[in-house]
This record gives C-alpha cells, sequence and structure tokens, in this order.
C-alpha cells in the first residue's frame, strides 16, 4: 500500500513538472512514509529521519523535509519534538490529502491545478508492478494488527475512478496489474452500492481492459466465498496468486487473534480454490509469538504449514504494537530468544517445503514478463510474481515472453526463453 501511494504521488509531481533525484542533497522535497505493521519498520524510519538532520547543500539550504503515514499517526507531536528538522507532519499517506498539504507548503506547487479525479498513468520505477488502489482502511479489528488504527476504517474507491485509473495505466504501457486493499475482499461493503462488490470490481475490470494478467491483494481467509473461488480465482486472466494469510494453526491462537475463522474454515477454502484452479499459487503470512501461544500452539501452526502445503510465506515474529486489543489485553509474555527460536525454526522448515514444490515447475514453459536487463542476462517474473533469471538475447524489458524453467531455488526461477 505505500509503495501504490508513493507511485501515486511521484506520477502526480511528475505531472505537475518535477523529476526524480538519485542524490538527496539535489532534492527540493523529500518525503518519507512510515509503516507501523512492526517495530522494525519504525525503528527504519526514526533512524532515517535522524540521518535527514545532516542534509546540507553547500549554501546551507536543504529540501523541504515531509515525515508521513502511519507512524506520524500514532505519535505526531512526539516525532515533531525528537525530529524538528522536519518541516511537515502528515499523518496519513492518501495521495490526494498529501498533495492538498504540499500545495500549503511547497512554493514549487502552490500554482498547482490538477484535476480533483487525478489518476496517475506513469511507469515511475518505485515498484516492477502496477498498481490502483480500492480501499484504503480496514474495518476488521484483528487483535494484534494497528492497521485500522493506522490508516482508519475502510473507505472504498469509486468503481468508475478504479476503472479509469486502470485503463490510463494501460495506455501508458502497462503490462499487468495488482488491485489493492488491506482486505480486497471486503470491496463494496462500504461504498454505498453495495451491488458493486468484489466480484463485481474484477469482472468490471476484466471486461473494460486488456491486462493479460490482473492480481488483488491481500485476501482475509472469512471473505473469500466459493463464488469468488469460481469466478475470479479460476478466471484464466487473473493470475494464480492468492495470498491468505493463515497466521496461526492453531484455533484457539486464531480465536484470541480475532481472525473470525479456524482452521479447518481455512482448510476447506484452500480445497475448493485448488478445485477451482489447479495452478493455483499460495502464499500466506504466518505470525509466531503470539502472546497467548503456547508450544503446543506453536507446532500447530508447524503442522498446518506442511498439511497446506504453502508455495512462499510471510513469516514474523510478535511484535507488541501500543493501542492494539493484544497488547492491552495480553502484554508480551514471551521472551524474545523464544519467539525468535519459533520463528528460525518454521522458516527454516517453511523454506524447504516451499523449495520442494517449486521443483514442480522445472521443465515447464511459463509466460513471464521481462522486468529488468543486465547485460547478458534478464530477470523477468511469473504470473505468481516469481523471479525467473534467463539469458537476456532477444528480450525487451516489458515485454511478455515464454520460458522453460530449467531449475527452481526457494526464491526464484532459472530459465531459457522459448522461441
Amino acid at each position: 500500500m505505500n509503495v501504490a501511494d508513493m507511485d501515486d504521488l511521484a506520477a502526480r509531481l511528475d505531472a505537475a513538472g518535477g523529476q526524480p533525484v538519485d542524490d538527496p542533497v539535489r532534492a527540493d522535497l523529500i518525503m518519507v512514509n512510515t509503516c507501523t505493521v512492526r517495530a522494525k519498520a519504525e525503528e527504519k524510519a526514526y533512524s532515517f529521519f535522524g540521518e535527514l538532520k545532516r542534509l546540507r547543500r553547500t549554501d546551507g539550504t536543504r529540501p523541504l523535509l515531509v515525515g508521513m503515514g502511519c507512524v506520524v499517526n500514532k505519535q505526531r507531536e512526539e516525532l515533531a519534538k525528537r525530529f524538528p528538522h522536519l518541516d511537515l507532519w502528515l499523518d496519513f499517506s492518501d495521495p490526494d490529502g498529501v498533495l492538498a498539504a504540499l500545495r500549503q507548503s511547497f512554493a514549487p506547487l502552490t500554482a498547482l491545478d490538477l484535476d480533483a479525479e487525478f489518476t496517475p498513468a506513469l511507469d515511475t520505477g518505485l515498484s516492477p508492478l502496477r498498481f490502483v488502489t480500492a480501499i484504503r482502511g480496514c474495518n476488521h479489528a484483528c487483535a494484534y494488527c494497528v492497521v485500522p488504527r493506522a490508516r482508519g476504517p475502510q473507505r472504498d474507491v469509486p468503481l468508475d475512478r478504479i476503472v479509469a485509473e486502470a485503463q490510463r495505466l494501460e495506455r501508458a504501457g502497462a503490462p499487468d496489474l495488482a488491485v489493492l486493499g488491506q482486505n480486497i475482499l471486503a470491496y463494496g461493503t462500504t461504498s454505498g452500492d453495495k451491488r458493486r462488490r468484489f466480484v463485481e470490481l474484477l469482472e468490471t475490470l476484466l471486461g473494460e481492459t486488456g491486462f493479460r494478467w490482473i492480481t488483488y491483494l491481500t485476501s482475509l481467509p472469512g471473505d473469500l466465498t466459493e463464488e469468488i473461488c469460481e469466478r475470479i480465482v479460476a478466471h484464466p486472466r487473473v493470475t494464480p496468486l492468492l495470498h491468505l494469510p493463515l497466521q496461526s494453526g492453531s484455533d484457539r491462537v486464531l480465536a484470541d487473534m480475532r481472525r473470525g475463522y479456524d482452521l479447518g474454515h481455512y482448510r476447506r477454502l484452500v480445497a475448493y480454490a485448488r478445485q477451482c484452479r489447479p495452478d493455483l499459487y499460495l502464499t500466506t503470512d504466518l505470525l509466531v509469538g503470539f502472546p497467548t501461544e503456547t508450544e503446543e500452539d506453536y507446532q500447530a501452526t508447524l503442522n498446518a504449514a506442511e498439511e497446506l502445503g504453502f508455495d512462499d510465506a510471510f513469516m514474523f515474529a510478535y511484535s507488541e504494537r501500543p493501542g492494539t486489543l493484544a497488547a492491552r489485553k495480553y502484554g508480551d509474555p514471551l521472551p524474545r530468544g523464544e519467539k525468535l527460536r519459533r520463528l528460525n525454526e518454521l522458516i527454516a522448515r517453511q523454506r524447504a517445503w516451499g523449495k520442494a514444490r517449486n521443483r514442480r515447475y522445472v521443465g515447464q514453459r511459463l509466460a513471464v514478463i521481462v522486468e529488468r536487463i543486465d547485460g547478458a542476462a534478464a530477470v523477468a517474473r511469473t504470473a505468481f510474481n516469481k523471479p525467473v533469471h534467463l539469458p537476456a538475447a532477444g528480450l525487451k524489458v516489458g515485454e511478455y515472453a515464454l520460458t522453460e524453467i530449467t531449475s527452481a531455488k526457494v526464491s526464484s526461477f532459472a530459465g531459457n526463453a522459448v522461441p
């Protein structure tokens, strides 16, 4: 979501006559968009804020420095006192709001007159995928998650604006599209028109654009239905990637997390999704060390991960987020060493399982998008977002190619282009 927001803002600044620079000293404007979903992300933001204090040109001037996003939302006053060298603090990252604030503080933008419905159609190079945001915020209240507090309740972007933005990206040459929401499957629940649900959103995009691949992120298991599996997951122009965060394999911990489903329900969803889409590429999030997690609960997560056969997983140790239900109700009783032990074991085992599952692609021919060429070597991306390293001969950045996979690692493939 942060990458999508910054891509959007970069496009707006480009439309206003700006251009990106590699050297921060040459910049007129530096924006730091922050994330608070993990403690490590906050620490990185603090470190970067501190480094900006030393930023000076030879004449003593410096760029306008802006801190923004979820960390600012939590502690705006404290940050302003701790880092007084920053000029502007914005407790949001919504591009419309950020641009309005910049017009009040940044002289080159004071006369900016972009249409209120401006949608970016620029490949800024900040991200390999082209994004369109359908939902901001979240209405779910998972016990450990700070997103609803940091990003606010769910706000659905009007369907016609989503379609217009996707069409502009397509006209600009974007090869594929990713539709984003904190819980994308909940689209339509706050839009005022309950008929325009997630299914209608995706089917409208499929009908009114020609993207070969459309991806959607992220899906809460409690909102995945058989209808979605049948009409969207199974659609040939929707990528086979399904990111479905499990978090824990223990029903008791899932209940404490307030996830809204149990392992049996999740298991049935995965089975039906695979029935509808035999080439499904299933990824997940797994969180160990939740305050009420016992060793038995942790073992249940290991067992579930092995049973469900995830192709890949984002794995984390619990990080207490101030203001969440988990922080208020449970604290953070597990020693960090124990949480790291569980995490490291989970990572090692999931990597082994994922590598074994990746071997099924060796010998297969997969369509890829070429993303980077460096001399004689190229890096491409499969429909399920797996990097493929291959010879660059005859390939062009941004084009689709057919590749025969010759070897598979945990995080990438090697292959050869097929004429």
